[in-house]
């Protein structure tokens, strides 16, 4: 048995004391369920948005509104700085709101000693729509002519309510801007996704840093009460997550959810450790990961007990299923030509990730089925007498190596009934296909290659009686 992400997390999903067989269920076969986040999701240099600040000539911009000397101190100490943060101009502004609501406008021109040399531009656009249809925009960008922040308010006048959640807010944007600024860049977006909904429809958040026209980091975050998504890539990894938010009756309950995104976060682990991932960009994925899959569900919120229980609802309350809304996420790690003698033999890590909830409604019962996926593709050299890792040259006589390829997929199935009086009966088909090649090279001639397969296939089932949930009130 390899050293992957096989026996121990198949077990971990299987419930104690269920039974376990090798049949099949002929519909986990049949299921495609594919990652397409990737497909959907895109890059903040493909919006309009960043583009248009970009255009921002910051020479032609004057400051407009009533800058308070602390104000403009924090303004000329953003002008220095770098990164897409601003030295918390954007937080102190949105804070001001509150109090002021009135649009705002700051610039600060590039002087001979700022950014005389340097090539680097930044730019943040965070838009956010209240339910009543007002949209309030900050923009800030850094350029070699000089910085511009610009808060705006359009579509009417924002009441105290609305003011407030958006000002509470800006803790949650400063957080996430210093993670990118870090030296070890971190994606903290949760404070972002926690806003009020009973005030505002939706948040966008757009970074872009730049170094000419060399992008070298793009987030673009979105959220409302339908969907949420993330697009984020720097030099070493992309990442493309989405989420469904639109149906949370299949949404578990706060632990629930904690301990499904402990699992996922232990299979990503223990693929990280077998694909020889980079550890520290699968904590920007995990992160990110965990912060959209995070969502209140209505699972157990009060039901009128003379109708039949929405089959959703019951089951994610009874633990059948996973308690996290539909979701699919992928994630790449920038390929590295790490054998300068055979460049083309690249070092690669990817994941992706999904799942895929259906149910159906008949006379006298309800059926779900909730799909998952995991899928690990790598690439990696170790040394040839060791797990450890080759040292290659353009030299020949280091080409002593071994050179891993991996293919990894789980899929799983849970099918849910249930009858009229809101009894459940489940079962859970998993399959996990393994394969990795390894070929062997001495003095850069093959000398050995071998094939690695391994495949499981596990069904369970178990029955629930109907849920108890909380009256109404």
């Amino acid at each position: 048995m390899l050293n992957g992400i096989g026996n121990s997390v198949l077990r971990n999903l299987i419930s104690a004391g269920s039974s376990v067989n090798t049949t099949a269920n002929s519909k986990a076969a049949q299921s495609h369920l594919q990652a397409e986040a990737s497909t959907k999701v895109t890059f903040s240099e493909a919006s309009e948005a960043i583009a248009d600040i970009y255009k921002i000539v910051p020479a032609q911009v004057k400051s407009s509104g009533t800058i308070s000397s602390n104000l403009q101190a924090q303004l000329n100490a953003a002008a220095q700085s770098g990164g897409v943060g601003m030295n918390a101009i954007g937080t102190s502004l949105l804070k001001g709101l509150v109090q002021s609501g009135d649009n705002v406008t700051l610039s600060v021109p590039a002087t001979s000693s700022a950014n005389g040399t340097s090539n680097s531009q930044s730019a943040v656009a965070l838009t956010m729509t209240t339910q009543s249809g007002i949209e309030v925009s900050l923009q800030m960008t850094r350029q070699q002519g000089g910085l511009v922040v610009e808060l705006n308010t359009s579509g009417g006048k924002l009441n105290r309510d609305e003011a407030a959640a958006i000002s509470q807010l800006s803790d949650g944007l400063q957080k996430a801007l210093d993670g990118l600024d870090a030296g070890t860049t971190q994606l903290d977006i949760s404070d972002l996704m926690k806003f009020d909904i009973s005030q505002l429809k939706s948040v966008d958040l757009k970074t872009d840093l730049r170094n000419g026209d060399n992008v070298t980091q793009s987030l673009n975050l979105h959220a409302d009460d339908k969907e949420r998504w993330l697009g984020f890539h720097n030099g070493d990894v992309s990442i493309k997550l989405d989420t469904d938010v639109s149906k949370l009756t299949q949404a578990g309950s706060a632990e629930q959810q904690a301990a499904a995104l402990e699992q996922w976060s232990a299979k990503m682990d223990q693929a990280v450790t077998r694909g020889h991932g980079d550890r520290d960009m699968l904590n920007l994925f995990k992160a990110s990961f965990r912060a959209l899959n995070t969502t209140q569900g209505q699972a157990s919120h009060s039901v009128n007990t003379q109708r039949v229980i929405s089959i959703d609802a019951n089951a994610a309350k009874n633990g059948a299923i996973s308690g996290l809304a539909d979701f699919s996420a992928s994630y790449q790690q920038t390929p590295r030509s790490d054998n300068p003698y055979k460049p083309e033999e690249q070092d690669t890590f990817s994941l992706d990730v999904a799942q895929q909830t259906r149910s159906q409604q008949h006379t006298d019962s309800q059926d779900l089925t909730q799909d998952t996926l995991f899928k690990l593709k790598a690439s990696f050299h170790t040394a040839l007498d060791s797990d450890g890792a080759a040292k290659l040259t353009a030299l020949k006589s280091s080409q002593n190596y071994r050179y891993h390829l991996i293919d990894d997929e789980e899929r799983s199935q849970t099918v849910v009934s249930q009858n009229k009086k809101g009894e459940l009966a489940a079962q859970t088909t998993q399959q996990l296909t393994q394969h990795e090649t390894v070929k062997s090279y001495q003095q850069a001639k093959l000398i050995d290659s071998v094939e690695i397969p391994h495949s499981e296939k596990k069904v369970s089932s178990q029955n629930y009686a109907r849920a108890l949930f909380d009256p109404e009130n």
